[in-house]
């Protein structure tokens, strides 16, 4: 998330408290960078998962395919392990979907990082220009 860093600091010290923000900038950075990180790990493990189940299926057919053919094994038992095999795909398909959502959320929070950061360093730019201590806050605008 580097493309969102920003070289001014975001504190309020100064700052009333009705004029102060519930979140400072730096915070908000620091907020975004703990998603990403966290839905990269989760992307991660919903991989791992996928990865895990369709062994689990294949596995699972294999061993309902070598009852029916080499024991003497109930049908209804070899259909309940097919069946098993079914889930355990269906299961797969779940946790695959679950990696992309995590890696558009990846995606998601890097973007927004860095267009807020784009933004704020653009009013900060203002703000000096005009010789302003603190940005005035859009309220002030109406």
């Amino acid at each position: 998330m580097s493309s969102a860093e920003v070289s001014r600091p975001s504190g309020q010290g100064g700052l009333a408290a009705q004029h102060r923000t519930d979140i400072t900038f730096d915070e908000y950075l620091m907020e975004m960078a703990n998603i990403a990180i966290q839905a990269a790990s989760d992307q991660e493990k919903a991989e791992a998962l996928a990865e895990a189940l369709d062994k689990v299926a294949d596995a699972l057919r294999d061993m309902s395919a070598d009852l029916i053919g080499d024991h003497n094994i109930a049908t209804e038992v070899t259909e309940l392990i097919s069946d098993l095999a079914d889930a355990a795909a269906r299961m797969r398909q779940q946790a695959e979907r679950c990696a992309s959502e995590c890696g558009l959320a990846l995606e998601a929070a890097k973007l927004a990082a860095s267009m807020v950061a784009r933004i704020y360093g653009q009013d900060m730019a203002a703000k000096e220009d005009a010789g302003l201590t603190y940005a005035s806050a859009a309220a002030h605008h109406d």
